[in-house]
């Protein structure tokens, strides 16, 4: 049999990156998909900037659904701040497409692809980890990667989570593509669709939103575990607000339902000769949802951990355990500060957004922070840093505020 250097479980973003960089430094990477690719994916579909970088930018024209520039968070009393840069912060993607583009990638760069290759199980020994399929089939290799999500097979075999849920550390969401063609998504854009927007919900730790395609708007509502019990109805609930907000008819064909991972820092994603990332991993935003960037970089650390350790020939939990550690470097001092943000709950973001719109500096540092070019621990620094230099126009913002009469 065949022992591959590397195995990766699951091919979305975490998985297609970590696959495409093994491949890259010269290991045999294996990489399997329990579906058929393209396949359908629940997912808002929105990819910030830090996540084109590690792309280099190089994403094919026909992946890309809209360029986005700019934020809105619209409250439950209907205040809306926006905020919008001259600097693209990310796009959408519809994702069959958009990971079926990172497997072709990883399989241009010598990574063997099987799909509708289904683990049911994996395991690890001291000579290899390996994995078996639905069919029976197995496959042995020096390291394992499990990148197959927050429902992941990898994790649950080797005791890095537990066989059950607890719905305090998932998310939970319920989300759908509704086709309203080019003129639509322009009149429920206002002509505007590079804007993300977020309708936090006032009386739970949730939100909703509308992220604009080339002729869909994906719209979805997600939430801690415990807060989205009665997920279906809230859906619905939210689809009639929004098409009677947003001024077009939005025919719902199919609700895609997903967990969302949580608490990745907290948890442990590394035994011996394997390693978890992304969704699998719980690699995801507290405040904000957004996973597929962190999910891409973890897949980026993985790969070079694991390429030092064949150089050493180390496969224990300590050597691996240098994957914990970059992630925790990268990720804590943002996802910290966004649950404590988000734990305040919606009263609070009003409260800190409403007051931020209109100003210049604060769409800066929105785009800064949506971009990935610094943490939400950062905005502090960059506020003092830059509040000298900004005072005059903050003080002609408030003077004219004051001296238009309202509409």
């Amino acid at each position: 049999m065949v022992i591959y250097d590397v195995i990766v479980v699951g091919a979305g973003p975490a998985g297609g990156i970590a696959a495409y960089e093994c491949a890259k430094k010269g290991l045999t990477t294996l990489l399997l998909e329990k579906c058929s690719i393209p396949r359908e994916k629940a997912c808002g579909g929105a990819v910030m900037y830090r996540g084109i970088k590690i792309l280099q930018g190089r994403i094919p024209k026909d992946v890309i659904e809209q360029k986005i520039y700019g934020l809105r968070f619209v409250f439950p009393n209907q205040i809306q701040s926006e905020f919008i840069s001259d600097r693209m912060i990310g796009i959408t993607v519809s994702r069959d497409r958009f990971d079926s583009y990172l497997s072709d990638r990883a399989v241009d760069s010598g990574v063997e692809l099987f799909e509708n290759a289904r683990v049911v199980h994996a395991s690890t020994s001291e000579d290899h980890a390996s994995v078996e399929l639905h069919d029976g089939h197995e496959y042995k290799s020096r390291f394992l990667i499990g990148a197959d999500g927050v429902n992941s097979v990898i994790s649950r075999s080797l005791g890095l989570r537990s066989q059950r849920k607890d719905l305090t550390l998932v998310g939970l969401g319920m989300e759908s593509d509704f086709h309203v063609g080019y003129e639509g998504v322009l009149r429920a854009t206002n002509n505007n669709p590079s804007v993300l927007e977020i309708i936090p919900d006032e009386s739970r730790i949730s939100y909703g939103w509308v992220f604009p395609k080339r002729e869909k708007l994906a719209i979805g509502v997600a939430g801690s575990g415990v807060h989205m019990r009665n997920l279906r109805a809230t859906f619905d609930h939210f689809h009639k607000k929004m098409e009677a907000r947003l001024g077009v008819p939005l025919k719902l064909e199919k609700r895609r339902t997903c967990f969302l991972g949580g608490d990745g820092l907290h948890c442990k994603n590394v035994t011996n000769r394997a390693i978890l990332v992304g969704d699998a991993a719980g690699f995801v935003d507290p405040m904000m949802g957004e996973g597929i960037a962190y999910a891409m970089q973890s897949g980026i650390f993985a790969a070079d951990v694991i390429e030092e350790a064949m150089a050493d020939e180390k496969y224990d939990e300590t050597t691996l355990s240098k994957y914990q550690n970059l992630c925790q470097n990268e990720f804590s001092a943002n996802f910290e500060m966004a649950a404590w943000a988000g734990s305040l709950g919606t009263s609070f973001a009003e409260k800190i957004l409403s007051k931020a719109n209109g100003y210049r500096f604060a769409a800066d540092i929105m785009a800064m922070v949506a971009r990935g070019d610094i943490g939400y621990s950062a905005i502090p620094y960059v506020i003092l840093k830059k509040l000298p230099s900004e005072l005059p126009n903050i003080i002609r913002h408030i003077v004219y505020q004051r001296t238009v009469p309202p509409s």
